[in-house]
């Protein structure tokens, strides 16, 4: 399960772990003041609440299995919050920085890197104890005039399955910074994109990165690489169109859209076959086959279930097997068959985790 993302985009942490029990596939949702767990083999069923006193306000979530920790990025306080997954108790709370936002875990889970908004820092962190161990800076970036977004800083993470690179978006830029984690200098920038990015994906073979931009119904697509240079240029600009059945229903959209963008929630599937959108103003996902260049539409489904309501999805992520997406919007979809399978009180911070004989095994990333 790969998130954010973001996707976002989810990878499966293995670790060399030798599963010999029944494997339980738990997912953990993010609410007001705690995680929700819902048993995703039997219909997403709730299993149980964790409350976290004191935090709250999420922007990022992760795991690492080989710590058994799982972080939440809160702002009610500003800090990480670290979870003990066995016991289900917070084991520590560190600030580090100011507004910690939506961070990544290397895949061996030692790690973090946690994107500071109101700085301009990437602060590399111990995943045992939040200790800060490097930081790399980046920029602020600077809001429009016309229509600003909001809060502007440091925003969004993805890292490659081999835990080599960070993927690092800024809000306002139209680029992604790309750092070398092995001594955390920045390589090269994807981009320029046609604004600001916002939720992107990157395939694991790193060739292509799909980002949400600024004012866009959909994304757009870059390359990577620049022949050897890390640092590619955008390629495409895929808009997506909500059904005009659905326009009719809501002649009168808010003002100002949710998350101040039309789309901000993208993943790839885990296959890498698909790539799958939100639009936040009107209630939909959108899939895209990514397997052709450009990326060609293959379904649009709508979370609503009944025409009155509005949800506005604000991020999407993927089951760790690909089976299942979940929008932020209340909806399990069948990622094959492109129907909704069950109603849970989704959210933007959401990861699959899966158990053996108690133990954390396989996690994914937001």
């Amino acid at each position: 399960m790969r998130i954010v993302a973001s996707g976002l985009m989810l990878t499966a942490l293995a670790l060399g772990a030798n599963v010999s029990g029944k494997l339980e596939r738990r997912l953990y949702v993010s609410d007001k003041s705690g995680v929700s767990v819902y048993d995703i083999d039997h219909g997403h069923k709730l299993l149980r609440r964790i409350d976290l006193p004191g935090t709250g306000a999420y922007k990022g979530i992760g795991a690492s299995v080989s710590l058994g920790l799982l972080y939440l990025s809160s702002n009610v306080q500003d800090e990480l919050i670290a979870v003990d997954l066995a016991t289900e108790k917070i084991v520590w709370r560190k600030k580090a920085g100011k507004y910690a936002d939506s961070f990544y875990l290397t895949p061996d889970g030692q790690k973090l890197y946690m994107p500071y908004r109101d700085e301009i820092y990437w602060r590399v962190l111990r995943a045992s104890d939040g200790e800060v161990l490097a930081e790399i800076p980046t920029e602020r970036g600077k809001n429009y005039d016309v229509n600003p977004i909001g809060s502007i800083g440091p925003h969004n993470t993805w890292i490659n399955p081999a835990g080599t690179r960070a993927y690092l978006e800024v809000l306002t830029v139209p680029y992604v910074y790309i750092a070398d984690t092995a001594t955390n200098q920045i390589l090269g920038k994807v981009g320029p994109f046609s604004k600001g990015v916002r939720p992107f994906t990157v395939t694991d073979d790193e060739k292509y990165l799909f980002a949400n931009v600024d004012a866009l119904l959909g994304f757009e697509v870059a390359a990577v690489k620049d022949g050897d240079r890390w640092g590619g240029r955008m390629l495409h600009r895929v808009g997506a169109q909500t059904p005009a059945e659905r326009l009719k229903q809501i002649p009168n959209p808010p003002a100002r859209k949710p998350h101040s963008t039309p789309s901000h929630g993208i993943n790839i599937r885990p296959d890498q076959k698909e790539v799958w959108v939100v639009d936040g103003v009107y209630g939909y996902v959108y899939a895209y086959d990514v397997t052709v260049m450009p990326p060609r539409h293959v379904a649009s489904v709508a979370l609503f279930a009944k025409p009155e309501e509005r949800p506005h999805p604000g991020w999407i992520s993927f089951s760790l097997d690909g089976r299942y997406a979940y929008p932020d919007g209340g909806a399990v979809i069948d990622t094959r068959t492109k129907k909704l399978v069950a109603r849970i009180p989704t959210s933007e911070k959401l990861i699959e985790i899966d158990f053996a004989d108690g133990k954390p095994v396989k996690a994914g990333h937001r």
